[in-house]
């Protein structure tokens, strides 16, 4: 598993982030807090929000067994957690969480920008 620890959170993901990780419940014994990607929004009546944006949600993920897909990111100013990265990891880079979509309560996880 990749170990990210060059990894920040911007003042304005802030309160999302530790919101989710408060209201987190593992579904099974052993589980941890963990971001899953999610990358579509669909309506009761078929049509996708026009302000979706995709992003990271609070999940519960079970450790044992993740291979080299899986990371467990380790914030400087945030809580730990696990996610599969939708970048290629690089450990000489930098990395930043902010709000993907503030009304669904989505994360973005990328690089930071040069």
């Amino acid at each position: 598993m990749l170990l990210i620890t060059k990894i920040s959170v911007t003042e304005r993901a802030s309160p999302l982030l530790f919101s989710e990780w408060a209201r987190f419940r593992p579904r099974r014994p052993g589980e941890v807090f963990g971001l899953a990607y999610t990358s579509s929004l669909i309506n009761a009546d078929g049509t996708t929000p026009s302000d979706f944006r995709p992003g990271y949600s609070r999940h519960s993920v079970d450790p044992e067994g993740l291979g080299d897909m899986w990371a467990r990111a380790v914030p400087t100013n945030g809580p730990e957690f696990l996610f599969m990265p939708k970048f290629t990891w690089s450990a000489d880079e930098y990395y930043v969480i902010d709000v993907a979509c503030a009304r669904h309560e989505l994360l973005s996880i990328g690089p930071v920008a040069r």
